[in-house]
C-alpha cells in the first residue's frame, strides 16, 4: 500500500516539474529572449492605434442661435526621444522660432521673466505671492531659496540646455517647464500649440528634417461666432494640465484634453465633454473573407442652451462701451469711469436676458493677451456683474418704500413735509436738495419721495421703522445673498446691519446708521445681479427667484433634453396692491418728469425706473440704475451699474438701448453728454 502512493506521489512530482519547467521557459522566452521584440510590437500597436477626438458641445443662446461651436484646426505636438535630449532643446527653439516670425502664439507659463530675471506672480497679493515664490524657488538638495537668475541655473541643468543664448535658454525653459507640468513622457506626446495657422504647417512640412520630434495632427477646436461677445459668461478651456489630469483620468479624458477653464465651459464641462473614439490597427476576417478593421466613432458633447438673449447681450454689450467711452471723453467728476456692468432679467423665472461687464475681453485670444489683460488697471477680466460690489444709492428707495408701507409706518397718500434736515441728537441729515440749493421738496408722499428721490422722507420714515425690519425686508429681496448664478466667482455683498457693523469694526450701531441705509449708503454693497433680481422681485409682486443663466442641456444626436430649468422660487415677500401701485407709480413718474426723464420721456413704452449715485470715498460717485417694462405688466428688470459715472441719469440710456431691442423698436435715441442739463443727481 504505502509503495504504490509513493509511486503516485512520484508520478504528481514528475508533472509539476515539467509544467513548471515549461512555464519558466515560456516566461524567459517572453520576457528576455524576445521581450524587447513583443515591446516594440505591443508599443507600435498603441502608437498606432489612434484617439478620434470628441467635438465639445455647442453653446448656444435661448433661441438655438450658436455661440460657440467646433472647428477642425490644426495641432504641433513633439513626441519624446528617449535616446536624446539635446534634440527636443533643439526642436523646441526651431519651434519657437517659427512661431515668433510668424507671429503666431505658443504657451510659456514659467513664473520667471526674460534677462535679467524676476520672478513673475504678478495675480497674487503681496503675502500670497512670496508664498509661491517660495515654494517655486526652494532648492530640496541645498535647503535654500534660490533667486530668480539661480532658478534659471538650476533648470537648465535640469533639462540638459547648454550652449545657447540667455534669451534662448530662457526661452527652451519655458517650454521645457510646461511640458513638466502637463506630464510629457513616451505615451503622452506635449501639445504645443493648437489651431496653428496653415503658413506654419507648411513649413513644417517642408522643413521636417529640422523637427525630428514634431508632429502635425489634427483636433477639433473652439470656434467662437463672435469674438470679444460674451466673454464672462461663455468662459475659455485649456489644454488639461497634469494634477487636472490626475483627478479626471477616469473619467475618460486624455492627457491632451481640452477642458473647461472658467465661464460656462468650466461649469458644464461634464456635458459638454464628448465621448472620444479610437482606430485600431488589429483587423478581423468575416465569414466572406473581408477583413474589417475595429473602430469605436467619437460622440460629439451635449448642447448648452443658455437664458441669454443674442440681441439683448449685443445691445447691452455695445450700450455699455458706448456709454463708458463718452463719459470718459466727457467726464462729470474728476475721474474718468472705469468700468461698469449691466444685467437684464425675466421678471417671472429669474432667467437672465444679458449680463455683460465693461470692459471685456477676447475669449480666443486669452493666452496671448493675458499679461496686457493683467496690468490693465480696468480688470478687464473682472466680472463685475456677479463679482463687483456697489453701494447702491437712491434705488434701495423702493426697498425701503416697501418696508415702510406694509409695516404702516405712512400711507401710500400721505404726505410728509420735507424740512430739509431732518435732526438726530446732535447730528443732522440733509436732504440732497437742500445741501445743492437750501431748497426742500416740500409735502411729498411716497410716490413723490420717489420721484424725487426725497431722502427726508426716508430718514424720518426708516427711523421710525427701526433697521431691524429693514433687515427683514433685504433680506427678502435676497441682498446680501448668493442668487444662485451658475458661475463660479459670486459675490454674496453686504446688507447694511448691526450685526455686520459690530463683526467687522467692533462698534455699536447708532440711529445714524439706520437713516443711511434707509437711502443706499451706509455698509450696503451689491452686485449688479442682485440689484437686478431685486427689481425683478419688486415687479412682479413679491416672488423672488432663483437666478440662472442655463435653460436646457440637449444630446446634440438625439435631441433629447437632458436638464431643464425651470422657474425656482427662493422666496415670496408680502406686497400688497396699494404698495406696489405706489411704487411702480413713483418710479414711472421718475421716467416722465423725474431724473430719467431725459432719456425715457419720449419712449414708446411706459418705463418705470430710479437712478441713483453712490458717494465713494477717494473717487467720484458710482452710477447707479434701475428699471422695469412695461409699467403695466412688468416683463423684463435691468440694472445698470458705472463706476465714476457720477450719476445715476448719466447712464439710463443702457437701459433704454436693451429695452429697445427687447420690444423691437427701431429706436433712433442718441447718448449725448455734450448738452446734458440733468447734473444734480440724488445721493
Amino acid at each position: 500500500m504505502s509503495e504504490k502512493l509513493s509511486g503516485k506521489h512520484f508520478s504528481v512530482i514528475v508533472i509539476f516539474i515539467l509544467l513548471a519547467t515549461l512555464i519558466g521557459y515560456k516566461l524567459v522566452n517572453l520576457q528576455v529572449v524576445n521581450g524587447k521584440n513583443y515591446l516594440n510590437q505591443a508599443q507600435a500597436k498603441l502608437k498606432s492605434s489612434q484617439i478620434i477626438e470628441a467635438p465639445r458641445g455647442n453653446i448656444l443662446d435661448r433661441y438655438g442661435r450658436p455661440l460657440v461651436t467646433n472647428e477642425i484646426g490644426f495641432s504641433v505636438q513633439i513626441k519624446k526621444n528617449p535616446n536624446s535630449n539635446e534634440d527636443i532643446n533643439t526642436t523646441i527653439l526651431n519651434l519657437i522660432n517659427l512661431f515668433e516670425t510668424n507671429g503666431e502664439y505658443y504657451k510659456d507659463s514659467l513664473p520667471i521673466s526674460h534677462y535679467p530675471y524676476e520672478y513673475t506672480f504678478y495675480e497674487y497679493d503681496d503675502k500670497t505671492r512670496n508664498q509661491k515664490i517660495n515654494e517655486f524657488s526652494y532648492d530640496v538638495a541645498t535647503n535654500t531659496y534660490l533667486s530668480a537668475s539661480k532658478k534659471i541655473d538650476f533648470l537648465c541643468k535640469k533639462y540638459n540646455i547648454y550652449n545657447y543664448s540667455q534669451t534662448d535658454k530662457r526661452k527652451i525653459i519655458g517650454v521645457r517647464y510646461e511640458m513638466e507640468k502637463r506630464g510629457f513622457e513616451d505615451a503622452n506626446l506635449f501639445v504645443f500649440a493648437t489651431d496653428v495657422n496653415k503658413k506654419i504647417i507648411s513649413v513644417l512640412k517642408e522643413q521636417s528634417l529640422s523637427f525630428p520630434n514634431v508632429e502635425i495632427t489634427t483636433r477639433p477646436v473652439r470656434k467662437y461666432i463672435h469674438e470679444n461677445f460674451a466673454s464672462h459668461i461663455l468662459g475659455r478651456v485649456g489644454i488639461i494640465y497634469a494634477e487636472e489630469y490626475e483627478k479626471l483620468k477616469d473619467k475618460d479624458y486624455s492627457m491632451n484634453a481640452l477642458i473647461g477653464k472658467d465661464g460656462i465651459e468650466k461649469i458644464c464641462e461634464s456635458y459638454l465633454k464628448g465621448t472620444d473614439g479610437k482606430t485600431s490597427p488589429q483587423q478581423t476576417i468575416d465569414e466572406n473573407g473581408v477583413y474589417h478593421s475595429s473602430e469605436i466613432p467619437a460622440k460629439q458633447g451635449n448642447n448648452v442652451i443658455l437664458t441669454i438673449d443674442y440681441d439683448l447681450q449685443s445691445a447691452a454689450e455695445d450700450a455699455m462701451e458706448e456709454v463708458i467711452l463718452k463719459l470718459s471723453a466727457n467726464p462729470k467728476g474728476s475721474r474718468a469711469p472705469s468700468g461698469g456692468s449691466v444685467v437684464a432679467i425675466d421678471v417671472n423665472s429669474g432667467e437672465i436676458l444679458a449680463m455683460a461687464s465693461y470692459p471685456d475681453y477676447n475669449i480666443k485670444t486669452f493666452d496671448e493677451d493675458y499679461n496686457d489683460l493683467f496690468n490693465n488697471k480696468q480688470n478687464p477680466m473682472f466680472n463685475r456683474a456677479i463679482s463687483g460690489t456697489y453701494a447702491p444709492g437712491s434705488i434701495y428707495k423702493m426697498l425701503t418704500s416697501v418696508a415702510v408701507l406694509e409695516d404702516r409706518i405712512v400711507r401710500p397718500d400721505e404726505q410728509l413735509f420735507d424740512d430739509g434736515a431732518y435732526k438726530l441728537g446732535s447730528h443732522s441729515f440733509n436732504c440732497w436738495i437742500y445741501n445743492e440749493t437750501g431748497a426742500t421738496h416740500g409735502f411729498v408722499n411716497v410716490s413723490q419721495a420717489l420721484r424725487d428721490s426725497c431722502n427726508y422722507f426716508y430718514y424720518k420714515t426708516a427711523h421710525k421703522l427701526g433697521i431691524e425690519r429693514l433687515v427683514y425686508y433685504g433680506e427678502k429681496f435676497g441682498l446680501g445673498k448668493l442668487t444662485g448664478i451658475e458661475l463660479s466667482g459670486e459675490s454674496s455683498g453686504v446688507l447694511a446691519s448691526p450685526e455686520y457693523k459690530n463683526s467687522i469694526f467692533k462698534e455699536s450701531w447708532y440711529p445714524g446708521d439706520t437713516v443711511q441705509s434707509a437711502i443706499g449708503q451706509s455698509y450696503h454693497l451689491f452686485t449688479p445681479l442682485q440689484l437686478a433680481n431685486y427689481v425683478a422681485t419688486l415687479a412682479n409682486g413679491g416672488t423672488r427667484y432663483k437666478t440662472h443663466i442655463i435653460k436646457t442641456i440637449k444630446d446634440s444626436e438625439t435631441g433629447k433634453t437632458l436638464v431643464n430649468n425651470t422657474p425656482i422660487v427662493e422666496d415670496k415677500i408680502d406686497i400688497s396692491t396699494r404698495t406696489y401701485n405706489a411704487i411702480l407709480k413713483g418710479m414711472r413718474m421718475v421716467a416722465t418728469d423725474g431724473t430719467a426723464s431725459s432719456t425715457f420721456r419720449d419712449f414708446p413704452v411706459e418705463v418705470c425706473c430710479k437712478t441713483g449715485s453712490a458717494q465713494v470715498v477717494g473717487s467720484d460717485a458710482t452710477g447707479t440704475f434701475v428699471a422695469l417694462a412695461p409699467y403695466n405688466d412688468p416683463q423684463i428688470a435691468i440694472a445698470v451699474v458705472v463706476e465714476n459715472a457720477g450719476s445715476g441719469s448719466m447712464i439710463a440710456p443702457v437701459a433704454r438701448r436693451i429695452l429697445a431691442s427687447y420690444f423691437d423698436i427701431d429706436d433712433d435715441f442718441e447718448i449725448n453728454y455734450q448738452n446734458n442739463t440733468q447734473n444734480i443727481e440724488e445721493e
